[in-house]
C-alpha cells in the first residue's frame, strides 16, 4: 500500500511502542511522511515531548495533508473515536505488524491490526477491525478477536476462546479454552479466566471473578 501521509493517532507510550514497529517495516525513516496526532487532553506534554525528541512532527489537528491513519492508543474506547474521527476525514487505515511476531497470511489484511514483537497467532484465527495484540501474546487455534480488542503484553488465550468488540485483558491474563468474553469487558492483568465473561463487566484473580460493571 502506498502511504503519502500516514498519521500516527496518539502520542503516548503505546504510541511509541506502535512507532517501534512501523520504523521495523520502514525502508529508511518514516518520519518524513509521519505526523502524530496528540488530541489535546488525550496525553501529557511529558510525552508528547518524548515522541518530538524522535523526530516527528505532533499536531493537535489531524493533518490536512493526511491520506492513512493508525490508532496507537491501548483503550478500546478511544481506539474507536480515534477510527471515527479518521474515516470521517475519509483516512484510509494501515497495519504496523512486527517481524519478529508469527502471524498467518490470511490476517496481513486487517484493517488497523497493531501486532508487537513476540506475539503468536496460530492456525484458524480470526480477527476484527483495529486489534492490539501487544510483546508475547499468544492467540491459540480457532481464536476469535473482535473489533478493537486489546491484549496486553503477554495474554495467553488457550484455543477456541472468542473475544468480543471493545474487549480489554490485562498483562498475563489466561483464557481457558472455549471461553467467551464479552464485549467491552474488562480482565485484569495476571486473571484465569474460567468462565464466560458477560458483557460489560470487570473480572480479576485467579480463578477470575466479578468486580463490577466495566
Amino acid at each position: 500500500m502506498a502511504v503519502q501521509r500516514l498519521v500516527v493517532m496518539g502520542a503516548g507510550g503505546h504510541a511509541r511502542e506502535v512507532l517501534d514497529v512501523l520504523e521495523s517495516l520502514a525502508d529508511g525513516s518514516p518520519r518524513a511522511r509521519t505526523t502524530v496526532f496528540a488530541e489535546p487532553g488525550s496525553t501529557t506534554a511529558a510525552a508528547t515531548a518524548l515522541v518530538r525528541e524522535r523526530g516527528y512532527q505532533v499536531a493537535d489537528a489531524l493533518p490536512e495533508d493526511a491520506t492513512h491513519y493508525l490508532p496507537a492508543v491501548g483503550d478500546p474506547a478511544l481506539r474507536r473515536r480515534f477510527v471515527t474521527l479518521a474515516e470521517g476525514r475519509g483516512l484510509r487505515p494501515v497495519q504496523a505488524v512486527s517481524p519478529l511476531s508469527t502471524v498467518p497470511d490470511a490476517l496481513r489484511d486487517v484493517p488497523g491490526l497493531v501486532v508487537f514483537p513476540r506475539a503468536h497467532l496460530s492456525t484458524n484465527v480470526a480477527l476484527g477491525h483495529h486489534c492490539h495484540l501487544n510483546t508475547g501474546c499468544q492467540v491459540s487455534h480457532d481464536g476469535e478477536l473482535g473489533a478493537r480488542v486489546t491484549l496486553s503484553p503477554g495474554v495467553l488465550l488457550a484455543g477456541g476462546v472468542v473475544v468480543e468488540d471493545d474487549a480489554s485483558l490485562g498483562v498475563g491474563a489466561v483464557v481457558l479454552p472455549g471461553r467467551r468474553i464479552g464485549r467491552g469487558a474488562v480482565v485484569g492483568g495476571g486473571a484465569v479466566v474460567v468462565h464466560d465473561v458477560a458483557p460489560g463487566t470487570t473480572v480479576a484473580g485467579n480463578p477470575a471473578r466479578l468486580l463490577g460493571p466495566a
